[in-house]
């Protein structure tokens, strides 16, 4: 009990005294004594107060070495806030201003490892996590050598592997409502667009499910057979690259309906053919005697 109550006299007493530091500092017109006491606040941790103190000077220290550490502090303590996306372009700007300063290299990781800490789950919004790819890849290339490198390159890794699940889920979504076409479209996008993904198994039997559901039951005669050599297609390119899948079961079977239907398909339009050719010959005696 009495630790608790020692902690929170501590924890009181240390409130106060930042309290005292930012009023005296933002009464205060020395520019000088205010970056002292920002920095102060900004030590203890407390990164809203100092980063107000270090706004309120940072136009005075311009063409300075503060005006440096004002950047810098100013970035890092937004990232302490976990306002990331600010800090992100608070580090890049700071980097493109400064890049003789030993922070410079730091910095610009820092900006990119921010926006790859503002990326959100895979089924919010991925603008961040865009963002995040091409800065991590920016720094990379900006920066070969550099210790931050390697996990730079695991952060694009899960950040690609988000996207892939975002693309996954979607085209699953466009499935399970029944729009097979769309999610044809959208597996065989996302299998493209991610060649090594962990799903590709599955997006590709997927992507036969949809072709072989809009083909077998979503088509007008006119199109059916395109679609259903389509199915076919995507049938064969499923068993090219996985061989001994195991969707094998349920792919054979669809591939036997897919035939079955290809077979009758071709024999109603060659009996409707025969039949239209029939008609356009009795049509034709018709008018011959007629014209007699």
């Amino acid at each position: 009990m009495f630790k608790k109550l020692s902690l929170l006299v501590l924890i009181g007493a240390s409130l106060v005294s930042c309290n005292k530091t930012y009023n005296k500092a933002m009464k205060s017109t020395d520019k000088d004594e205010i970056f002292i006491l920002a920095t102060q606040l900004y030590q203890n941790g407390k990164y809203d107060l100092a980063n107000e103190l270090y706004e309120k000077i940072s136009t005075s220290f311009v063409g300075t070495e503060k005006a440096a550490d004002i950047a810098y502090n100013m970035a890092q303590g937004n990232f302490n806030e976990k306002s990331y996306r600010l800090a992100g372009h608070q580090f890049k700007s700071f980097a493109g201003a400064y890049p003789m300063d030993s922070r410079a290299e730091e910095s610009l990781f820092k900006s990119a490892f921010s926006y790859y800490k503002d990326s959100p789950k895979y089924d919010l919004d991925q603008t961040s996590t865009y963002t995040a790819i091409n800065e991590l890849q920016g720094f990379i290339n900006s920066y070969p050598e550099s210790s931050h490198v390697s996990d730079a390159n695991n952060y694009i890794t899960e950040l690609r592997q988000k996207l892939e699940m975002k693309s996954f889920e979607i085209s699953k979504v466009y499935y399970k409502t029944m729009k097979y076409k769309a999610a044809g479209v959208s597996f065989d996008n996302m299998i493209d667009e991610y060649p090594d993904s962990k799903f590709r198994e599955e997006a590709m039997m997927y992507s036969l499910r949809s072709k072989a559901e809009l083909a077998l039951n979503f088509s007008r005669l006119e199109n059916k057979d395109l679609r259903l050599q389509d199915a076919r297609t995507q049938y064969l390119l499923l068993k090219r690259y996985y061989p001994e899948t195991k969707f094998k079961s349920e792919a054979d079977k669809l591939m036997e309906k897919i035939d079955k239907d290809i077979a009758e398909t071709k024999k109603t339009l060659v009996n409707l053919e025969e039949a239209r050719i029939k008609v356009e010959a009795e049509n034709a005696k018709t008018l011959k005697k007629e014209n007699k």
